[in-house]
């Protein structure tokens, strides 16, 4: 039987991030910004948006290493392992970001329930990890500074996060969320019950709704 955790649990737990499912574009390698105080920010002024672009930028790739990483980060390589069985409940959060990325306007009180199961993993791997503290050791501190802005608040995406969503919604509104439905070219499942709510199956393997992160300040590969 899969174990199931909240979301909030699960998040805490893994040490994750969620993702708006506006940022479908994100991959692993991408840079976080996260000040001291507030919630972490997928881009910031001066700040590049990949890691290979800021070793690009840095002199430290060739134009054909940045496009070679680039490639290499957005692999569609997705473990399943232990994940595999966990289910994580309550999830609205992340059900009204995927309505949002369609440019549907579902609202959060329709939701009966909502769940993430099938969940799988991009993880940065151990060859990635010790090229890219090669190149980090050999940029000296003002270097660094020029190319992060500020290493301390510089955060790159090291794991991704994947699963099916499961979403249930209130009787009185299934007509017009079928509608809607009816517009979009989201790939969806449907289990139709005449006496509860039916339910409603997303396929979310190619759009992460969560990350995991590590300051690029003293990054150990």
């Amino acid at each position: 039987m899969p174990t199931s955790l909240h979301l909030t649990q699960f998040t805490r737990n893994y040490n994750l991030h969620l993702l708006p499912a506006a940022h479908s574009h994100i991959s692993l390698g991408n840079l976080v910004w996260k000040p001291f105080w507030g919630q972490p920010k997928l881009s910031h002024p001066g700040m590049p948006n990949r890691i290979s672009n800021a070793l690009y930028d840095a002199g430290l790739l060739t134009k054909t290493q940045r496009h070679d990483d680039l490639k290499s980060f957005k692999a569609k390589i997705c473990k399943r392992a232990v994940l595999a069985k966990i289910n994580v409940a309550g999830a609205n959060k992340v059900a009204v970001s995927v309505f949002e990325g369609m440019g549907l306007g579902f609202e959060r009180e329709y939701l009966v329930e909502t769940e993430i199961s099938e969940l799988c993993t991009k993880v940065m791997t151990n060859k990635q990890r010790v090229n890219l503290d090669k190149h980090l050791e050999k940029l000296e501190p003002k270097l660094q500074r020029v190319v992060f802005r500020n290493p301390r608040k510089t955060y790159v995406i090291t794991e991704l996060f994947y699963g099916n969503i499961t979403i249930k919604v209130k009787k009185s509104h299934e007509l017009a969320f079928e509608q809607q439905m009816m517009q979009t070219n989201r790939p969806l499942k449907a289990n139709f019950y005449p006496e509860k709510s039916n339910e409603y199956i997303f396929s979310h393997n190619e759009i992460p709704f969560a990350y995991k992160m590590e300051r690029i300040h003293l990054f150990n590969g």
